[in-house]
């Protein structure tokens, strides 16, 4: 692992603030794996909100979150308690509780650090992009809605290092800068994309293998199972993925469907009544009630499907990928860059057919997993801590 200057004279832990508004799925695994991976030369402290109502995430969770900030610095500086290397103990400290902040997609970095105070505005900042709001799938697009592009926009400017998950994220997030700004009545702001780009860099989101392993072998059953292991919401469009199996088993073929996504109180009625229409075909349905339950069921599909019209990753069908399942992807969105050509289908009636050649012919355990080998923590953490090391290393040199 690469150290960045200044990093190899650290004595003490880096010490990082992380600030994720939408602490579940994808989201949490990722940061909770960072945490648990990178080991003794980090000291962390997390700022989290639970999974839901995502506009009003990035509305208003800076506020929450920079008062939070403020008052557990307050509390350190009133307390006197600065660690070895940042400040003589008892003398309050003139340094900052963190080195570094570590913010993803939901936060509003901009308002954070205008909120959080002077010293805290101060510190270096990292944001991690899962996704970005100017390719998002809106269904009924108003106004107010231009909020949520412009946030990841002014967030993007506000942070030292832009992370991106793929290059397709991070290209997209590029290209569209430049037409949504010229959507200002006036004053039309030029070379935001270029100073984006310039700090900006595509790492990974890595997952723990070791769950699954814990699944593994396989267990596979006498009919050959199709699981679709995504959150039940528009943009995953389910409405493809049960038209497509449904037309198979009009067809009479013998083939299991596994639905493992998350609902929400919005869409779960809707989700049972659509897998319900599988009959006997049906073998879960909703979220398992834990993460080993979820890797079993995984390492007991042989065939992934996604049908996704917004992916900027896609760390359930990498998830599945190891599993041992054959993953099928559409041809679009951030797929191309992470599976090769025989794993994506085109349109609709690809799709129906790769399937009906898969349930005719069941694909061996495990043909793709060298695909999803690569997102693993011990392959990605290492850059993570370079990452890390680098940005907070620039502070002392500004």
């Amino acid at each position: 692992m690469g150290a960045s200057p200044g990093a190899a004279t650290r004595s003490s832990p880096l010490r990082v603030l992380a600030l994720e508004p939408y602490y579940g799925g994808s989201h949490r695994a990722v940061l909770d794996g960072i945490v648990a991976h990178l080991g003794a030369r980090f000291e962390w402290t997390l700022l989290t909100l639970p999974a839901r109502k995502w506009k009003w995430r990035m509305r208003g969770a800076a506020i929450t979150m920079a008062t939070e900030a403020r008052r557990l610095e307050d509390d350190r500086r009133r307390s006197g308690a600065v660690d070895a290397g940042h400040g003589a103990a008892g003398d309050g400290s003139n340094q900052p509780a963190w080195d570094l902040v570590f913010a993803s997609t939901f936060v509003n970095l901009a308002e954070f650090r205008g909120l959080a105070g002077a010293d805290i505005a101060a510190v270096p900042a990292i944001m991690y992009f899962h996704e970005n709001q100017l390719v998002y799938p809106n269904r009924h697009e108003a106004e107010w809605d231009f909020q949520f592009p412009l946030t990841n926009i002014t967030s993007a400017l506000t942070a030292d290092r832009c992370l991106f998950n793929t290059r397709w994220n991070l290209d997209r997030f590029v290209a569209e800068t430049p037409p949504f700004l010229k959507q200002f009545p006036d004053h039309h702001p030029t070379g935001v994309a270029e100073r984006i780009a310039e700090k900006s860099a595509v790492l990974a989101p890595p997952f723990d293998p070791h769950v699954f392993d814990d699944a593994m072998p396989p267990t596979r059953g006498p009919r050959p199972r199709i699981v679709w292991p995504h959150r039940w919401e528009h943009d995953k469009d389910p409405e493809a993925y049960f038209t497509a199996v449904g037309q198979l088993a009009a067809e009479g073929l013998d083939f299991e469907v596994a639905i493992a996504g998350q609902a929400f109180r919005e869409t779960a009625d809707t989700m049972q009544e659509a897998a319900a229409a599988l009959g006997d075909r049906l073998v879960h349905v909703g979220e398992p009630e834990s993460r080993a339950a979820y890797a079993r069921l995984l390492a007991s599909a042989d065939i992934a499907v996604s049908t996704a019209i917004n992916e900027f990753f896609g760390l359930a069908m990498v998830e599945a990928c190891y599993c041992g399942a054959y993953p099928l992807v559409p041809d679009r969105l951030a797929y191309p860059e992470l599976y090769s050509v025989d794993h994506r289908y085109a349109h609709h009636d690809a799709l129906v057919a790769k399937l009906r050649s898969l349930i005719l012919e069941p694909p061996a355990p495990f043909a793709a997993r060298e695909m999803a080998e690569r997102f693993t923590f011990e392959r990605l953490a290492p850059r993570y801590a370079e990452e890390f090391e680098q940005v907070a290393g620039q502070a002392s040199r500004r």
